[in-house]
């Protein structure tokens, strides 16, 4: 049989069968892509079925590409973990020209994040092995793109560093996430404006259309004072400013930042220094948490009239987001014991992995749904719109799986998340924090 004529069957009675005939035709007309998918387990056609039937836009330019069909030969059980480790260690080509350079960052994204969706949609990887390799590939973007920013601007030799915050500081990526990023620079006045220099040019590297398209969104919003501050901030400026004058959410903010590039071994040292004088003793801080996700609530996401606000909404991404990060806040140095800045492992490191362990499945399983939901918009979206897209959102979910019943198991979890919370913020601690009461399955 076929590669075409296996990824049409493997689609067969899905909602995503109206799609298969012409993910099929592209598939047919690549004689090596066809022969490589005829071949090829199971798994990996289904993956590919599944991830060109449910974002056709995407699917038509990886599909073209040349390389593809070695690389679809790379897919197994262990390819994710593999290919991160990959990345971390690639220090990629030094550019001759300017737009060719552009064009291959936007390729490796698309090529890499097209792959990540085979393995994620085939089964063949946990989506946390899938959220760490499109965490990779985006630090690997960033990295190429700082050296070669820096190279660019003639007499900067300036040590900048950069850091990532939110799901990219975690190694939490999802498809279409944003990239949170800050700068921070060594050096005194003199240093300024090389160091801006480098920051602005690598934020239009990453950011500039060009015919492979954009790389990734940046927003640098979390630096100090946000957008009425400057785009780059000293080591010791930020350092103070944190210790001494950041409100309580750049705290939250705070907690998941991590050097990714640049001056790395400066800019980790200056966060163990913020995160000693920060961090633990302040439980007090848990009413006040409260009161800026009401706030959130009320503003951003008022109803839900529209789809599931699976971030925004009561018992969303956020409130989980919100319990690792408070949960920093007042434990502080227990945070230490967490391998990443992650929301699993702050929270196992400071509340206990037993007493969180139902938390982070309705966490899971939440972000499970947005990165299906984000995947079928292809583009960053934080509702889930009960429209046409929600059966192929519940069927990468699970095969078969039927729209109302992926509403179901959402509010279900929702309601689990938001009990969890309530509990914290009545408490005044993260140690009330239990397993679900039976009742609330």
């Amino acid at each position: 049989m076929s590669g075409a004529a296996r990824l049409r069957r493997a689609l067969v009675g899905t909602p995503l069968a109206e799609a298969a005939g012409a993910v099929a035709a592209r598939v047919a007309e690549t004689p090596e892509l066809d022969a490589v998918l005829a071949r090829a387990p199971d798994a990996v056609c289904l993956g590919v079925a599944r991830a060109a039937a449910a974002s056709p836009d995407g699917a038509r330019l990886a599909l073209r590409r040349r390389g593809l069909p070695g690389r679809l030969a790379e897919l197994d059980g262990a390819f994710a973990a593999r290919r991160a480790d990959e990345l971390a260690r690639d220090a990629g080509a030094e550019p001759d020209d300017l737009e060719a350079f552009l064009d291959e960052l936007r390729l490796l994204r698309r090529d890499e994040t097209f792959l990540a969706a085979c393995a994620d949609f085939g089964g063949l990887a946990p989506f946390e092995d899938v959220s760490r390799l499109l965490s990779a590939v985006a630090e690997a973007v960033v990295r190429r793109a700082l050296r070669a920013a820096s190279r660019s601007v003639a007499g900067a030799e300036t040590e900048l560093a950069v850091v990532a915050m939110g799901k990219l500081g975690g190694r939490e990526f999802t498809y279409h996430s944003d990239l949170d990023l800050i700068f921070l620079y060594g050096g005194g006045v003199e240093a300024v404006a090389g160091a801006s220099r480098i920051a602005q040019r690598l934020i239009s590297y990453v950011t500039t259309m060009t015919t492979a398209g954009v790389a990734y969104a940046v927003d640098s919003r979390l630096r100090p004072s946000g957008n009425q501050g400057m785009l780059v901030t000293s080591f010791d400026g930020f350092e103070s400013y944190q210790s001494q004058e950041a409100a309580t959410w750049e705290s939250l903010a705070l907690v998941r930042a991590r050097a990714i590039a640049g001056a790395r071994a400066t800019a980790d040292a200056t966060l163990a220094r913020v995160h000693a004088r920060v961090f633990g003793g302040v439980p007090a801080r848990w009413p006040e948490i409260a009161d800026m996700r009401r706030r959130v609530e009320a503003e951003r996401a008022p109803d839900e009239t529209r789809g599931v606000e699976l971030k925004l909404g009561p018992g969303g991404l956020m409130d989980v987001e919100f319990l690792a990060e408070g949960a920093v806040l007042e434990l502080g140095r227990r945070a230490e014991r967490a391998p990443l800045p992650s929301v699993p492992d702050l929270l196992r490191a400071t509340a206990g992995a037993e007493a969180v362990s139902e938390l982070l499945e309705d966490y899971a399983f939440l972000r499970r749904v947005e990165s299906r939901m984000r995947w079928c918009a292809g583009r960053a979206e934080e509702r889930l719109a009960t429209d046409a897209r929600l059966p192929a959102v519940a069927e990468l979910i699970e095969p078969g799986l039927r729209p109302d019943a992926l509403l179901a198991r959402l509010a279900a979890a929702r309601k689990r998340v938001r009990s969890a919370f309530d509990a914290v913020v009545t408490a005044r601690t993260v140690r009330a924090l239990a397993p679900a009461d039976p009742a609330l399955r």
